[in-house]
């Protein structure tokens, strides 16, 4: 798995976020039971203002969040025979937000992160919660994921 990784915004702990990620994203994988051979995903740690305009520029919401998930268009879970990467998509966390919502919440920093990257992880392999079967069907394998990183249920 290549996990790209541009960090922006000097809040963040590069070294910190890289191993989170790695982790994150191998209880995804190992969990939905997918091969990680040839995977890229790409990750920017940002803040407020860049996540604001990504959110304006892609969305046309003109205000930050914590994560935005960019899948890729063409998904394939599986490497080609060719040995070009199955390039899952983007994922981009905004640092303000994320820490003003892990106080608010009286959660630590890196459980919230964790738990907004294995969000995000799952949107790039489509998964979705606008219905309610959906939503139950992602926080459940959140809240398994989470569990084998240590992290007690988000939903609680």
């Amino acid at each position: 798995m290549n996990l790209e990784i541009t960090v922006e915004c000097n809040s963040w702990n590069e070294r910190e976020v890289k191993t989170l990620m790695a982790d994150c994203a191998r209880a995804v994988f190992d969990e939905l039971v997918l091969k990680t051979d040839n995977v890229e995903i790409c990750f920017l740690f940002s803040d407020d203002k860049e996540i604001r305009t990504l959110n304006k520029t892609y969305l046309g919401v003109d205000k930050s969040t914590n994560v935005l998930s960019f899948p890729a268009d063409d998904l394939t879970t599986a490497p080609s025979n060719d040995g070009r990467p199955c390039i899952l998509g983007s994922i981009a966390l905004a640092f303000e937000t994320v820490e003003k919502e892990a106080q608010r919440q009286n959660k630590s920093f890196y459980d919230h992160l964790k738990h907004l990257i294995v969000h995000s992880l799952l949107h790039l392999l489509r998964y979705d919660h606008s219905s309610e079967q959906q939503a139950e069907q992602m926080e459940s394998l959140e809240v398994k994921i989470l569990q084998k990183l240590g992290i007690g249920n988000p939903y609680l």
